[in-house]
């Protein structure tokens, strides 16, 4: 009986320049792309991947074996995207092809192409962050949960699609709050007034805003009060009108905060609550009202809930991997 034969496809790129955005340097996005196809159960001496690729001038050489032609095709369709992307952007970042890998993950045969979806030119990674931007501008839900580990997007994304609803006139004004809880630090040792106190805290929202609007306008937009960012405790009383509110770090929020910050919804206006259940500063954990709102609000209508997990996770590589890791630590020690 014969052995079975890889398959083998040639994939064209046709043009150098589109070639050398989606090869990357050293033929690093390839070599992303191969990783994605480890095989993890490969017994000794057995070939370490599903399928390999292999540039030759401007076209691929993909392989599979035998069987595999599953993996041929979502190879192809991660190709074809960054092909388009290259061609639409004149440039492939790593990123994008982590987003294409991630977005091809349980794709049918019959499935469409593959698009790259992006907010505040912030390519979408993973399916939930697709999912969390998705209900971000859906104008009937009003009120968005994203929760999960550090580093997956909840609040950058939810500041991206903010600034996308001010500049479209959707709203007229970004309400940002947090509970200016310290991370084992007291804020009465830090100079000067209160709001000099708060600021350090409020610092990861200042900056990703400086990632969608340039210095001059973010100055005048806070001038004119179209963007606020402030401690949760300056909410009680006030009523948010025509505005995209978000409530960052809510797991630092106690369960009457929550109710508090939750009724300030006023007409025309649309919420989302961010946070990591795992990273509660407070002194009682059971005190933390993220999980207790999602508990009770999660299936009224106009609510929706995503919850991130490591997998989501966009920054440093190995951050999804000290996430797992503590995960597991905490699963042992009955945490």
């Amino acid at each position: 009986m014969s052995k079975p034969q890889e398959l083998t496809r040639t994939i064209a790129l046709s043009d150098p320049g589109v070639a050398q955005a989606v090869f990357g340097p050293l033929h690093r996005h390839l070599a992303h792309i191969q990783e994605a196809f480890r095989d993890l159960n490969a017994p000794r001496g057995a070939p370490a991947y599903r399928v390999t690729l292999d540039a030759q001038g401007d076209q691929v050489i993909v392989r599979a074996r035998p069987g595999g032609e599953a993996d041929l095709d979502r190879v192809q369709k991660i190709m074809d995207a960054l092909i388009e992307h290259a061609r639409r952007k004149g440039r492939v970042r790593e990123g994008e092809v982590l987003a294409a890998i991630s977005l091809s993950e349980g794709r049918g045969e019959a499935a469409g192409p593959i698009t790259l979806p992006q907010v505040g030119g912030l390519t979408l990674r993973t399916p939930r962050q697709v999912h969390y931007v998705e209900a971000l501008r859906d104008e009937n839900v009003d009120l968005i949960f994203g929760v999960g580990p550090a580093g997956t997007g909840k609040t950058f994304l939810a500041v991206a699609a903010a600034v996308e609803a001010l500049k479209q006139e959707r709203v007229d004004r970004i309400i940002v709050t947090r509970p200016a809880v310290e991370a084992g630090e007291k804020l009465g040792y830090l100079p000067g007034d209160l709001a000099e106190k708060v600021d350090p805290y409020l610092q990861p929202i200042w900056d990703a805003f400086r990632s969608q609007i340039n210095e001059n306008d973010l100055k005048a937009r806070r001038e004119r009060r179209q963007i606020e960012v402030a401690p949760l405790a300056f909410m009680r009383g006030r009523t948010l009108t025509n505005a995209f509110v978000i409530v960052d770090e809510a797991q630092n929020a106690t369960i009457l905060q929550m109710k508090m910050v939750l009724t300030r919804l006023g007409e025309g206006s649309r919420m989302v609550v961010t946070g990591d259940p795992s990273q509660i500063d407070l002194v009682r954990a059971d005190q933390s009202g993220l999980a207790h709102a999602i508990s009770i609000l999660e299936n009224l209508e106009g609510v929706d809930v995503i919850r991130f997990a490591a997998q989501d996770v966009v920054r440093h590589r190995l951050v999804a991997h000290i996430v797992e890791a503590y995960h597991r630590d905490e699963g042992a020690r009955g945490g």
